[in-house]
């Protein structure tokens, strides 16, 4: 492609506007927030982009998604824990013409571990009352999010869709 930059830099912003929007408005309110399947697309995303741009929209599409919803003290938490659950794919999306892999798999469990342990922690710090209460309602998004990834990357592996839409990409 002759603008690598502007086309990467697009497929950025397209990701982290995506992250956003499933997290915002496909969410179910809970104790002290909400449960959404915006991980499922981190993780998508993490296996098709990759790098730094997947990092980029995972982080900033989940901290905006908190911002609009008036959680302004887990924004940085969510900023931190949703780079973390990102990490590991930087080192294995060039490595298969598939999105789901049984290491994407696997990374995506670690994801959901880390999730939980992440806002018990931020609980910890943000609001003590709820750390504990949160713990069920971040189960079930890291459960739901993993199963949302698995349906998702099965159809999209179908469609050979990394293949056609996300060539592998080059370092900005």
């Amino acid at each position: 492609m002759k603008n690598d930059k502007v086309f990467l830099l697009t497929k950025t912003a397209l990701f982290t506007s995506m992250i956003f929007v499933l997290t915002r408005f496909i969410s179910i309110p809970v104790a002290s927030g909400y449960v959404h399947f915006g991980d499922a697309l981190i993780y998508i995303c993490a296996m098709t982009l990759g790098g730094l741009p997947a990092l980029f929209a995972a982080a900033v599409g989940e901290m905006l998604a908190d911002l609009s919803f008036g959680f302004i003290n887990y924004a940085f938490a969510t900023l931190i824990i949703k780079l973390i659950i990102a990490f590991p794919f930087m080192f294995i999306y060039k490595k298969s013409s598939k999105i789901l892999t049984p290491l994407s798999a696997l990374f995506t469990i670690f994801g959901g571990i880390i999730t939980v342990s992440g806002y018990f922690i931020a609980d910890l710090f943000i609001n003590k009352t709820y750390a504990v209460v949160d713990i069920s309602g971040n189960v079930i998004q890291a459960v739901g999010s993993i199963v949302a990834f698995v349906l998702l990357a099965s159809a999209m592996d179908r469609l050979s869709l990394k293949q056609k839409l996300f060539p592998v990409n080059k370092e900005v």
